[in-house]
């Protein structure tokens, strides 16, 4: 899809695998996807963007602010049911305490017409913290097709590699997807294209090679650098001097003082002066 391949940069393999995987909206897709990688290497946000995009019926859940089982399997089924519920607008809480229980809820809130004929995908996010549940809880996800007789995948999103989060008393065993860090190239491509509109884009992608010049060495994480060029752009601290077409001259200037960075730089605990013969 062309228009998605703008909105989610540098992971066409993946959103590829993911596509062909998902298949058809009424075929069987297949039971447990386990897409692991660091933090910030996209794999919420593609996985998150891919479904609204393609319209299929989900309900996302962090592990983290589900921290009881409870919590956990009750969040899921309301909020499959309000899906099931949302042409007529009304829906009742639903409780749960076992896995069993919830085996049971399921069957009955996808047996509603706009469920019942298609894929519905859980995506579970943090995923290693379900290791902290009860022992029969990851394999119960990893099976619930199975279990429930229903065309269902369960998304686990995960930090640690599935070898570190496979159970001692084995399973079934998941499609896994891995998401690798960002390079600099992809880190470069991205962060240009959030360009600020009072911003040429060729201006904005120099200021963002000088940025991860300083900063990819220390820092690679996507959401940290984003905030951090978010708030230096925001504070003004570098400023277009020249013309787009001025090739013989500088086109941006810092707008602190030498002493200023000197004074962050010692703040931080960071040897920045040997990045800034630029400005020297």
């Amino acid at each position: 899809m062309p228009h998605l391949e703008n909105v989610v940069l540098c992971r066409e393999s993946q959103v590829s695998i993911l596509q062909s995987l998902f298949g058809e909206r009424h075929h069987f897709s297949f039971p447990s996807i386990f897409i692991y990688g660091h933090t910030a290497s996209g794999k919420t946000y593609v996985t998150q963007t891919l479904l609204k995009t393609l319209e299929l019926p989900h309900v996302f859940v962090n592990c983290v602010e589900c921290f009881t089982l409870r919590l956990l399997l009750e969040q899921i089924l309301n909020k499959l049911n309000h899906l099931s519920s949302s042409e007529d607008g009304c829906s009742t809480e639903i409780t749960c305490e076992t896995f069993n229980d919830f085996v049971r809820l399921f069957k009955q809130v996808t047996t509603a017409e706009n469920l019942k004929d298609q894929t519905v995908y859980i995506v579970l996010d943090k995923a290693e913290y379900l290791r902290d549940m009860e022992a029969n809880l990851l394999p119960g996800f990893l099976r619930l097709q199975e279990l429930a007789d229903r065309n269902v995948t369960v998304l686990f999103l995960s930090e640690i590699v599935w070898e570190k989060f496979r159970p001692n008393t084995g399973c079934f065993e998941p499609f896994v997807l891995y998401f690798p860090d960002y390079s600099i190239g992809n880190l470069q491509k991205i962060l240009s294209h959030d360009h600020p509109p009072e911003y040429s884009a060729d201006f904005y992608a120099a200021y963002i090679n000088i940025l991860l010049g300083v900063f990819y060495t220390v820092c690679r994480d996507l959401k940290e650098l984003r905030h951090l060029i978010t708030s230096l752009v925001t504070l003004q601290l570098l400023t277009l001097v020249g013309h787009d077409d001025q090739l013989d001259g500088p086109k941006y200037k810092c707008t602190v003082s030498l002493d200023f960075i000197r004074a962050i730089a010692r703040t931080v605990n960071f040897d920045i002066i040997k990045y800034l013969y630029d400005f020297l």
